[in-house]
């Protein structure tokens, strides 16, 4: 019988992240940074577009160690130019697309759903869902020219119930990116594509105190910790392992699926 200790060539595995070449989309800040920073860490050639240029140019600062393994790129995943664009100059920067990690998307502070105007909708559906296809539709060609890829999207704990910080329309926006994933890992397996959605619940940091903040609701976090199995709130860290896990072949036979992150305050 085989050891089941040895049917993993870790070695291969991180020679598989070392050479993929990612493309991490709100990458410029927060989570979609941590990953681009991990990923260029472990040896990996990493671009990320943001709709700031003056983000962009921080980051371009901020990981100028990485040389040309590191493509700071501006533009806007709501518009569909701007995304073929983007996948574009990456495979001219590194011959090869074979990663796409999903995290641009805009929230407001939550309130009553009859007050939420056609516009703000419009906002949170398109940055959080429109602009999740959209690059997804980008960067599935060239994924397909690589011999297969991978594909994560960064979903919310609000897309499998609802959120108790932000409004209707971002929770409709989540569960569609759910959705999304779903077709997609069907629809582009047998050409070697995975697909996959992560659900943290909120995510500590300065994008989380701020809403807490402008809600009056900034004790909401500790009673929030008190709820979870595991005893404390999701940390951006949190989500980049397991951002990291679906991007490598540690995961090679799982698509369609929507891991939780959350501590187990949701647990179906």
């Amino acid at each position: 019988m085989t050891d089941l200790l040895d049917t993993f060539d870790w070695a291969a595995v991180g020679e598989d992240l070392a050479g993929s070449v990612t493309l991490v989309a709100g990458g410029a800040r927060g989570t979609g940074r941590l990953v681009a920073s991990n990923l260029l860490r472990l040896g990996a050639r990493v671009a990320v577009v943001d709709l700031d240029p003056g983000r962009v140019a921080e980051v371009e600062k901020d990981f100028a160690e990485y040389g040309d393994r590191f493509l700071g790129l501006s533009g806007d995943c709501t518009v569909r130019s701007d995304m073929q664009d983007t996948a574009a100059r990456v495979v001219e920067q590194f011959g090869a697309l074979t990663g796409l990690v999903y995290c641009a998307g805009a929230y407001r502070a939550q309130r009553p759903t009859l007050e939420v105007d056609a516009d703000e909708w419009d906002l949170i559906l398109d940055s959080n869902l429109k602009g999740a296809f959209l690059a997804v539709q980008a960067a599935v060609p060239h994924l397909q020219r690589a011999g297969g890829g991978a594909i994560v999207a960064i979903s919310s704990l609000a897309g499998r119930t609802s959120s108790p910080f932000l409004g209707c329309h971002y929770s409709a926006a989540k569960a569609g990116v759910l959705g999304l994933i779903r077709h997609v890992a069907k629809e582009f397996g047998p050409t070697g594509i995975r697909a996959n959605s992560l659900c943290p619940g909120g995510i500590v940091g300065d994008r989380m105190n701020d809403l807490l903040t402008e809600l009056h609701r900034e004790q909401d976090l500790v009673e929030l910790a008190k709820q979870t199995p595991l005893g404390r709130n999701v940390h951006e860290q949190d989500v980049v392992g397991a951002v990291l896990f679906l991007l490598s072949d540690l995961s090679r036979f799982v698509t369609g699926a929507t891991l939780d992150v959350n501590g187990g305050i949701l647990t179906v």
